[in-house]
């Protein structure tokens, strides 16, 4: 049976506690990390201890690793039938929606969730094919559960007797209301309405369901007491993964072979304990001459003492980091790229272009600092939890990992894109004097937007959001859907990175954007050979443009600039003709852009950046 999953989508859009349609109508939840370890537990035990190499899995980033409190990242295992090491390892799925119906005789039954084979109808001699219903009921703290059905088509209680539901699709316009449960007590009840907010309130409330963690996760649920929501089970409110993310970031010299930066990056604790225990170097040779590079003879051991001793004596490296937020990761990060490292040797090449005294130079400094081309990146994706209904819901971050498994684990899913990039740095003082006239559309979107998240997160302290922030994220989405345009990038095949702080000692405005396909050749630098002066300034040219007319218009620049428009009203003048990108592409979820940041609004043009 074809149940198959590229291993960057375990992490978005199907991470853990997602439902996966596959063919034949089968509904599958991935599950939790302890299913994960349970299906490695198993191999070893059927093929050896030695049939496991951990280290094919492992991923390392300090940082991420500092920010989320574990020890170590596992890639998702691929599938392989027959290998000498790590074969026939599979990510574990329950069956869920549990609530089934036969396609011949409608009859509704619950599956166990570990059913191994696919269930069919048991009613007299029907044998039909059960396939699972449509719809689930989740609550925003992440739980998810059955529609309850039952108590659907019995509002007023139910007596002690058998009850067996029938589904029919029946026949007409094709909505909810054509959808019928009856029941062989003789109650009967459509199904219109039942999506509705508070549709359920008076009969059931959330009951703490983890599916995701087996039935233990339903045996002993958490105490819940929310309203409860039906969804399409393949709607995208179903699941909201949370990917952190970082840029690898070279910690040894421009010089350093990629080999000696590996080895250092992977031993790098072990390296500093044994230097400062070392005074002649004998332990630390001892213990780098057990490296697998060493022994195979591709470095020297001579020649790896003497680069590990001059990276531990610069007093660079990851030990004395302090990561306590995303903030911490992006500042970093925004360092090194308007600082850029010209070098063979990395997974992070990225070149500083300052602009000419040319026609289209002199037009770009005007708006930019520079911009800066990423020939190599590598970029290391963290599944870290997941929400329902809203991208947000207010549990902290250690809440939603913590959810991912019973026992405390101390490794996260986590998966590695390589690919190229280009970094654009906006100039500090074209965006203040442009602070000072930008319309205050932005601001009604900006407070909009905190009052949104205020009345769904306990104790909402406001981001550092300006006009600024508006602009920079605004233009990262016109100039993906450009470069899509233009050089043929599937829609979700590149990302976005916004650095923005508007703090006077950190602070920060530009835009990355990369390719994100996973795959290890990036894409042959047709990223990078956009970030070149003339084309960008012509790119440039094309966003202001696309930004000043979309095809909604003079609707979508109307409603944006008055009221809002997109779930909430959080965005201005941004629709799916113009500025919206695919969620796996966009940080906000598609929220906080408005084309007039850019160009102004029709009774004021000047209040835009590119006036």
């Amino acid at each position: 049976m074809n149940r198959n999953i590229r291993l960057g989508q375990l992490l978005s859009p199907f991470g853990i506690g997602q439902l996966v349609n596959f063919p034949n109508d089968e509904s599958l939840m991935i599950c939790g990390l302890d299913a994960w370890d349970l299906m490695i537990e198993q191999r070893m035990q059927n093929a050896g201890n030695d049939h496991i190499d951990f280290k094919e899995f492992e991923i390392r980033e300090p940082r991420l690793e500092q920010l989320l409190g574990v020890s170590s990242f596992r890639k998702p295992f691929p599938f392989r039938k027959n290998s000498s090491k790590n074969s026939r390892l599979t990510i574990p799925g329950v069956r869920f929606p549990q609530w089934h119906y036969c396609i011949r005789c409608g009859v509704m039954r619950q599956i166990e969730l570990n059913r191994q084979q696919s269930p069919r109808c048991t009613s007299g001699e029907c044998s039909g094919r059960l396939i699972p219903v449509r719809f689930v009921a989740v609550c925003p703290q992440g739980h998810i559960q059955d529609v309850p059905f039952l108590y659907w088509v019995h509002p007023d209680g139910m007596d002690d007797q058998r009850h067996i539901l029938t589904y029919s699709a029946g026949k007409g316009s094709g909505d909810l209301s054509s959808i019928v449960i009856s029941c062989s007590c003789g109650q009967r009840r459509t199904l219109g309405g039942i999506m509705n907010e508070g549709a359920l309130d008076t009969i059931s409330t959330c009951s703490g369901h983890r599916p995701w963690l087996g039935p233990i996760g339903i045996r002993q649920p958490q105490p819940c007491e929310h309203s409860l929501r039906v969804l399409i089970k393949g709607s995208s409110n179903v699941h909201y993964a949370l990917i952190k993310s970082a840029l690898y970031l070279p910690q040894a010299g421009d010089t350093t072979p990629e080999m000696v930066q590996r080895i250092i990056e992977r031993e790098e604790e072990t390296l500093r304990n044994f230097h400062e225990m070392d005074n002649d170097g004998r332990i630390l040779k001892v213990f780098l001459k057990t490296q697998a590079e060493v022994k195979s003879g591709r470095i020297a051991l001579d020649e790896l003492l003497e680069y590990v001793l001059s990276f531990l004596e610069s007093g660079k490296g990851n030990a004395d980091l302090e990561i306590n937020s995303d903030f911490d990761i992006r500042i970093q990060e925004y360092q090194y790229l308007n600082t850029g490292r010209d070098s063979e040797n990395s997974d992070f090449k990225a070149l500083v272009k300052p602009f000419s005294s040319t026609e289209e130079g002199v037009f770009l400094s005007e708006y930019f600092d520079h911009v800066v081309l990423i020939e190599k990146l590598r970029e290391t994706r963290v599944f870290a939890g997941f929400s329902r209904l809203n991208s947000e819901d207010g549990r902290l971050v250690r809440d939603k990992i913590n959810d991912l498994s019973i026992k405390d684990k101390d490794w996260l899913p986590a998966h590695v894109v390589y690919g190229e990039g280009i970094f654009i740095k906006f100039s500090d003082d074209k965006l203040d004097e442009w602070l000072s006239r930008a319309n205050n559309n932005l601001e009604a979107l900006i407070a909009r937007y905190h009052k949104e998240q205020a009345r769904r997160i306990i104790d909402y302290q406001n981001r550092d959001l300006t006009p600024s922030f508006i602009l920079l994220h605004t233009f990262a989405h016109l100039l993906i859907n450009r470069l899509c345009y233009n050089c043929g990038y599937g829609s979700s095949s590149l990302r976005e990175r916004i650095y923005f702080s508007s703090s006077r000692d950190n602070r920060m405005n530009g835009v990355l954007i990369y390719t994100s396909s996973g795959d290890s050749e990036g894409s042959m630098g047709g990223l990078v050979r956009q970030g070149r002066e003339l084309n960008f300034y012509r790119l440039v040219k094309e966003i202001i443009e696309d930004a000043r007319w979309c095809s909604a218009d003079p609707v979508c620049m109307d409603v944006g600039s008055s009221m809002g428009q997109g779930p909430d009203s959080l965005n201005g003048a941004a629709c799916h003709n113009c500025a919206i990108v695919p969620e796996t592409s966009c940080e906000e979820f598609n929220k906080l852009l408005d084309r007039s940041a850019l160009v102004g609004t029709y009774e004021d043009f000047d209040s835009g950046f590119f006036n």
